[in-house]
């Protein structure tokens, strides 16, 4: 079956769904900052008792066996990073901008409506550990608590989205905002899209809840419309495919999905056309008490915000109040090398602005990157057990249970037992903290032009107890530091979390005075 679409004529056949707006087909962006693009709307017919979402199974190539590394990169021992810790100037860090908790530090939701939080961030919030430990804390029943967008970072290493499944076939490549190459100055509401031109890609969503049961009639597709029409081919709940053509004013756009009764998994394939996805929106019901809206992404900075369009940006959420804006980023500006704090500073100030643009009136809070540790090889340890030398004092090393009887005009080579000289100590010293100074440096300046955009600053690093802290962290039991000294635990993250909650006040009777406790 094919269909082809428009707003106009969606628009006299839904009007029951869709107000008669009297925009005509040149839509231009400037009206989506005001009240949002007009949906186009396909009714569907859900199905009963849909099989699980199964993604389909594509080869890929084997991977490259990596060569033994017979100096592998370790955690230092306690006596290096003690060393280092006395060596190191001792430099401020960062500290919370907020005085005692109390109402209205993180805002408060509005009579009658939930509490809506906008959460951006890089690999630390895309992983979901830190914010699923906030939700916890407010003791909140599952029926009340949302998302109602979702990114277009499906199936991307590292994320954990609020979908049951997704399935992403191949010829599909991310365009995060923050980088330039491949970035997008025109992204979704999570600053990141989902494109591809191969007819035949294709996207599926299970969109049941945790325990399999659906309960969303609606489903709206995020994506940018191009001045050459767009087809795609929808199919739900196992139903047959139904062609849509897509043709209106270039620019943010959506389609809705509305079903006769709960959607259990849609499918989405590309027929023809440039298919950009911003990502999912998906509708709060009335029991909603807290709305969080996580949009993080490995690799992410801050720039993203600078790069995109603060228009096109406003678009998605024009019919959306929040009342608490939160931004975690710093961990990636700190790798760059060298670190440039005043380039830093300018990127950071242009994003904020961007998003102040957007949001002008939620409360802001960012939160500074935590402590980062260097793993070093074994073989630099300083405080290793020295190497013993075979061939000291005459001492011949054995070969296969038999001494080796050196070549004839040959000097025997001599194994060398390597230690750092003294001057080397201090330089391994800095190195350990090389991370941790540049992360002090990023909150510092976050307090600074965080404060000239109403935002509070909250250190991650001040809450690991400053210098040091990934290396204590990775030796707690359980682990609060992951291995690689950049990420953390499950409990890590948990702890954060906690750690937040009570220096921010993040407690429901201060975000929800209506709730009933």
């Amino acid at each position: 079956m094919k269909l082809k679409l428009n707003p106009p004529l969606i628009r006299s056949v839904f009007a029951a769904r869709v107000a008669v707006l009297s925009l005509g087909l040149a839509m231009a962006v400037h009206s989506a900052l005001a009240q949002g693009p007009v949906p186009t709307v396909l009714r569907v017919v859900a199905q009963p008792a849909v099989p699980d979402l199964q993604c389909a199974a594509f080869p890929r190539a084997a991977a490259a066996t990596a060569p033994v590394d017979m100096d592998p990169r370790e955690i230092p021992d306690d006596k290096d990073v003690q060393a280092a810790l006395n060596a190191a100037r001792q430099v401020a860090a960062p500290q919370a901008t907020a005085d005692q908790p109390s109402a209205g530090l993180l805002g408060q939701a509005l009579p009658g409506e939930p509490y809506r939080v906008a959460v951006w961030g890089d690999s630390h919030l895309a992983a979901g550990f830190f914010t699923q430990e906030l939700v916890k804390i407010l003791k909140l029943e599952s029926d009340q608590v949302r998302s109602a967008l979702i990114p277009a970072n499906m199936n991307r290493p590292g994320v954990r989205l609020p979908l049951r499944k997704s399935c992403v076939s191949p010829h599909w490549r991310y365009e995060p905002a923050h980088a330039l190459a491949a970035g997008a100055a025109a992204p979704g509401p999570g600053l990141v899209n989902l494109l591809t031109t191969q007819p035949g890609a294709s996207l599926a969503w299970d969109l049941r809840n945790a325990s399999g049961v659906a309960e969303l009639r609606q489903v709206r597709v995020l994506y940018q419309q191009t001045a050459r029409p767009l087809q795609l081919a929808i199919s739900v709940d196992g139903g047959p495919e139904v062609e849509v053509t897509l043709s209106a004013a270039e620019g943010p756009a959506v389609l809705e999905l509305l079903g006769d009764a709960p959607l259990s998994v849609v499918r989405m394939r590309l027929v023809s056309g440039d298919m950009r996805l911003h990502g999912l929106a998906l509708p709060v019901g009335p029991l909603t008490a807290l709305q969080m809206d996580v949009f993080g992404y490995p690799g992410a900075t801050v720039a993203a915000w600078k790069n995109a369009q603060p228009d096109y940006m406003a678009a998605w959420f024009a019919q959306t109040r929040y009342n608490l804006v939160m931004m975690a980023f710093g961990t990636n500006e700190g790798n760059v090398k060298p670190f440039d704090a005043m380039a830093y500073e300018l990127s950071l100030r242009a994003s904020l602005k961007q998003m102040r643009t957007v949001f002008p009136d939620a409360a802001c809070v960012l939160i500074a990157p935590g402590d980062r540790g260097v793993l070093v090889r074994r073989s630099e340890k300083l405080h290793q057990a020295p190497a013993v030398n075979p061939r000291k004092n005459g001492a011949r090393a054995p070969a296969h249970g038999r001494a080796k009887k050196p070549s004839a005009g040959k000097t025997p080579a001599r194994q060398v037992s390597v230690k750092p000289s003294q001057d080397n100590v201090g330089g391994m010293a800095k190195n350990l903290l090389q991370y941790t100074a540049v992360h002090q440096e990023i909150g510092q300046i976050q307090n600074a032009v965080g404060q000239e955009n109403g935002c509070k600053v909250w250190s991650m690093l001040n809450a690991m107890g400053g210098q040091g802290g990934a290396y204590r962290w990775v030796r707690q039991n359980p682990p609060l530091m992951a291995r690689d000294l950049i990420h953390f635990t499950v409990p890590g993250y948990q702890q954060l979390a906690q750690q937040f909650a009570n220096d921010m006040g993040w407690e429901a009777r201060l975000l929800l005075p209506d709730l009933k406790p």
